[in-house]
């Protein structure tokens, strides 16, 4: 068993990664995370350097708008102190929704998201504010009964998916329709006064699916240019709508830590190790696409969690110590600061480290790591996290996210979800109905 977070002095922390055979960047100056940050050669500048990751709470209205619910968070984020709000994922389609409760953007929603926007914008005092783009891929319950979209047959993803052998795989002739449909999508956002739009291409969603489509036939698989063909349209889709007042940016995964052939951007003899051939290649082409902003991330939710959201309890014990899985995002971030400057990099893996995290995000910043650093889960625990940073606090031991996993459980079972532990009204009633229920 690895040990889990109990560290009460800076130097017990640095001392345990040590001992775990890895580094944590750290400095007790934490100015730097009141620096704004240019988004690439646009216009846009970050109100600083902490953001919120696009955290969903599959809460919508059945026509996929926003519903009181959803904008009590956008809310809490907004006024939370953050330099950018990422918004949580939005489909482009309603097949691809992974809930009858996740975002959907269409021509006949446009003024409920105009009205996300606007508040967004007001209530942070003018942060950028980002839409995520998205088809749910494999995870796709649009009436929250299973309606898979799978790229091919994963065995390792059909198993978690309990889906068969004989199951169809998406044609060609429905992946051609959705480049327009983001392009679409992008098109709205702008409209809708988002200060851009994020083309999704992580978690083994479709679109991250595809990279790892090795095995696959036809056009969308087997080589590089197939395999990333989906993504590469869609960016152009997008590109026609971005400018220096609207940035192109992608929530992006360059590697599933999956083992080959399975995952894309992993080391064939050790799948914990990622061969950055692929996604460096890939990463040049986002950028000469448009993108200058991603949000990265590593691995899938669905099939090693611990890889991309180091935990203290989940649905297994972590293979791994849980300090060297932080360490593995931040240096794969700093990985690809080095690959692709021109790209505003946000880095992740933050909310393991409790009050720890601004000191840890700060010394990545100063050591060239990232630009930004991003939280998730603790936004959802602590959203005015920023402010008590920017203000000279320490954070609040009684308000850090406990990586405890309540809000992915509460996922999981279908319904919306939050922090039933630090945000209890509404969202410990929700838990105790849910799984009273179960």
């Amino acid at each position: 068993m690895t040990a889990r977070f109990n560290y009460k002095t800076k130097e017990a922390l640095l001392e345990h990664a040590e001992e775990a055979g890895v580094r944590l960047p750290y400095s007790d100056d934490l100015s730097v995370l009141a620096r704004r940050v240019r988004i690439g050669d646009t216009d846009i500048f970050t109100k600083n350097s902490m953001t919120i990751h696009p955290m969903e709470g599959f809460d919508s209205l059945p026509d996929g708008s926003p519903s009181e619910l959803t904008m009590r968070r956008i809310r809490r984020f907004a006024s939370g102190g953050a330099g950018l709000i990422w918004c949580e994922a939005c489909v482009v389609t309603e097949e691809a929704r992974t809930s009858a409760g996740q975002l959907w953007i269409h021509d006949g929603n446009l003024d409920a998201f105009k009205k996300m926007a606007e508040e967004a914008h007001e209530l942070s005092g003018g942060a950028p504010v980002i839409l995520q783009l998205t088809h749910s891929g494999r995870v796709s319950r649009p009436d929250n009964t299973p309606h898979p979209v799978i790229a091919y047959h994963n065995p390792m993803m059909n198993e978690k998916f309990e889906i068969s052998p004989d199951y169809p795989v998406v044609t060609d002739e429905y992946l051609d329709s959705l480049p327009e449909k983001f392009g679409k999508a992008a098109k709205l956002a702008k409209e809708a006064g988002f200060d851009g739009a994020d083309v999704k291409c992580c978690h083994k969603y479709l679109f991250s699916e595809l990279l790892s489509a090795y095995t696959r036939p036809g056009r969308y698989g087997g080589s590089f240019e197939n395999r990333t063909r989906l993504f590469r349209d869609s960016m152009k889709a997008v590109s026609q709508w971005t400018s220096k007042d609207f940035v192109m940016a992608s929530r992006f995964g360059p590697s599933d830590c999956m083992p080959y052939p399975w995952g894309f951007g992993t080391d064939r003899g050790d799948c914990t190790k990622i061969d950055w051939t692929e996604p460096d290649r890939l990463y040049n082409i986002m950028y000469e696409s448009g993108v200058r902003l991603v949000d990265m991330t590593l691995g899938t939710p669905y099939y090693n969690p611990h890889v991309n959201r180091p935990y203290d309890n989940g649905g297994y014990e972590p293979p791994e110590d849980r300090l060297a899985g932080v360490a593995r995002l931040i240096e794969a971030a700093a990985h690809m600061k080095q690959a692709v400057p021109g790209i505003t990099l946000i880095g992740t893996g933050y909310s393991y480290l409790r009050r720890f995290a601004p000191h840890v995000g700060a010394g990545a910043i100063l050591e060239g790591k990232c630009d930004a650093v991003g939280f998730g889960r603790m936004s959802f625990a602590y959203p005015d996290f920023a402010k008590d940073v920017l203000e000279g606090r320490e954070l609040d031991d009684r308000k850090v996210c406990l990586t405890c996993s309540k809000c992915t459980a509460l996922m999981r079972r279908m319904s919306c979800t939050g922090c039933p532990i630090r945000d209890r009204e509404p969202y410990l009633e929700i838990y105790k109905k849910v799984f009273e229920e179960n």
